[in-house]
């Protein structure tokens, strides 16, 4: 392998790992969750797994598919112009609701995951 591809290669490892260092820990700690669950099921486990599950649902939809789903959501209800107030409660919803939603689910789950 030259050394420009490797510098590539590299390069690309480096990149990916920018662009996805949050995701990639929670999977790692999902997998952990899921392995202690097979290997013990105690209903913390579960809780742990379903908290890692929510938080890393709450990254994607924030950086991947949010903005895609919910001007989706908003073109196929309102197909004329005009209700703006609609329009302002759909994207209250999808900007800020669910993100919120999601995340207070993903740390509730692990704080009562701690306390049981």
């Amino acid at each position: 392998m030259t050394k420009d591809l490797q510098a590539g290669f590299l390069s690309m490892i480096y990149a990916t790992w920018l662009h996805n260092h949050l995701a990639l820990a929670l999977v790692a700690v999902i997998a952990f969750s899921a392995f202690l669950l097979i290997r013990q099921p105690k209903r913390k486990y579960v809780f742990f797994l379903f908290g890692f599950l929510f938080l890393l649902l709450q990254f994607e939809y924030q950086k991947h598919f949010g903005k895609a789903l919910e001007d989706q959501t908003i073109n196929s209800i309102i197909l004329q112009g005009g209700h703006l107030k609609t329009k302002s409660v759909l994207e209250d919803v999808f900007s800020k609701l669910i993100p919120f939603s999601l995340w207070l689910l993903g740390w509730g789950s692990l704080v009562l995951g701690m306390i049981l």
